[in-house]
């Protein structure tokens, strides 16, 4: 039987760890071992030599190794956390170009910075730990600044946007 009604295939342009071209990029393959999914897109940490886990209070520029690429070759029930599973390795891209969310506006070519949060008394977890951010931002919006990462677009509000990356994992 023929199809009458027409037949669409509905994606987004563009989601959070998604690369966004074919420009040469690099990435390395480590462990999550952090007893959680951690979200693709998103920037993450070290964590000895061959893990990596979520950035948050107390991360470092230096401890950033890169962004969270999204695998589509892996089968993920609905309702299922959208992101690298607990006990998994997963693909962390340290050099290219790689959508992420943001927590608000940005300009191309602008710095980016990583949200954290923020220790003290109490300490103010990030909402979203590892999104990026235009700016240094305070408490629960604390981010740092990831050396070698430009913007590649500009926003008028929060949304995913293409990165350049150098960090060399």
């Amino acid at each position: 039987m023929p199809i009458t009604g027409g037949y669409t295939l509905n994606h987004g342009d563009r989601y959070a760890g998604m690369v966004v071209d074919s420009e040469l990029n690099n990435s390395v393959s480590k462990l999550n071992d952090t007893g959680a999914v951690i979200p693709w897109g998103r920037f993450v940490a070290r964590d000895g030599s061959t893990k990596f886990k979520a950035v948050g209070i107390g991360t470092v520029a230096a401890d950033i190794i890169g962004v969270l690429r999204r695998e589509l070759n892996r089968a993920q029930a609905d309702g299922d956390a959208n992101g690298a599973p607990d006990e998994r390795d997963a693909a962390v891209l340290t050099t290219g170009t790689i959508y992420v969310e943001t927590l608000g506006a940005v300009t191309a070519g602008g710095d980016v910075y990583a949200v954290v949060g923020a220790s003290g008394e109490p300490d103010t977890p990030a909402a979203k730990p590892g999104i990026a951010s235009a700016d240094a931002g305070a408490a629960a919006t604390l981010a740092v600044k990831v050396p070698n990462a430009k913007f590649l677009e500009t926003t008028s509000a929060a949304g995913i946007v293409a990165v350049s990356l150098v960090i060399g994992g």
